[in-house]
């Protein structure tokens, strides 16, 4: 019942920590913010068409890769050619099979959350909105290793703080432009491990706040 209990109680922080998706103008034809901006690290650069592609979620029981995939799907998205149902197909897709219809509640929240809606988009795309993702560092999260190390984990799981560099390319009265910023992202997720019940890693939660 104790295990129960924590168990029950991380999965709550993890869910609180999936915040509204909120989108705003950075200033008249500007780039449309994914969330508060963080510290902008660079400015302007030339503007490069190359699609970012969906294609680049491994088959790997490797948390720290699956969670650098996952990342770079949700923050490298591409407005120009793809739709939100696009990215929404391929992490749905990724959905931890064993998660209660609860769980599997939850990530859908989640995901729909980070997903701008249709008319976010709209406004993204009109300005020629697309961005890439470059990680840096996976740390496992100090509050989840403390899970771990007291036993109170379910098989497999795994939690991934995934840093890099987001930069965003728009168009802003005609002149392309980018904005480069450092961001971290929680992954969680279900690996092979013995009770498992999965042949490689599948995905549990996306954070929008950072799992301390």
């Amino acid at each position: 019942m104790k295990k129960l209990l924590a168990l029950v109680a991380v999965l709550a922080v993890l869910v609180l920590v999936g915040t509204i998706w909120a989108l705003a103008p950075r200033d008249e034809g500007g780039a449309v913010e994914q969330q508060p901006p963080p510290t902008q690290i660079a400015t302007t650069a030339p503007f490069e068409p190359d699609v970012v592609g969906l294609d680049a979620i491994p088959a790997t029981d490797d948390p720290d890769a699956y969670a650098r995939a996952i990342a770079g799907v949700v923050l490298g998205m591409d407005t120009r050619r793809l739709a939100p149902g696009d990215y929404r197909d391929v992490l749905v897709a990724e959905a931890d099979p064993t998660l209660s219809t609860k769980g599997r509640a939850d990530l859908f929240r989640m995901l729909s959350e980070r997903i701008p809606t249709d008319e976010q988009w709209a406004r993204m795309r009109a300005n020629g909105q697309w961005s890439t993702w470059v990680s840096r560092d996976v740390q496992v999260p100090g509050s989840w290793e403390q899970v771990v190390i007291t036993g109170q984990a379910q098989p497999g799981w795994a939690f991934r703080n995934v840093t890099g560099i987001q930069t965003t390319h728009y168009l802003e009265d005609g002149t392309a432009r980018t904005t480069s910023r450092e961001r971290t992202i929680t992954i969680g997720m279900r690996c092979p491990a013995d009770g498992a019940g999965v042949e490689r890693c599948r995905l549990n939660l996306v954070g929008i706040n950072v799992i301390p």
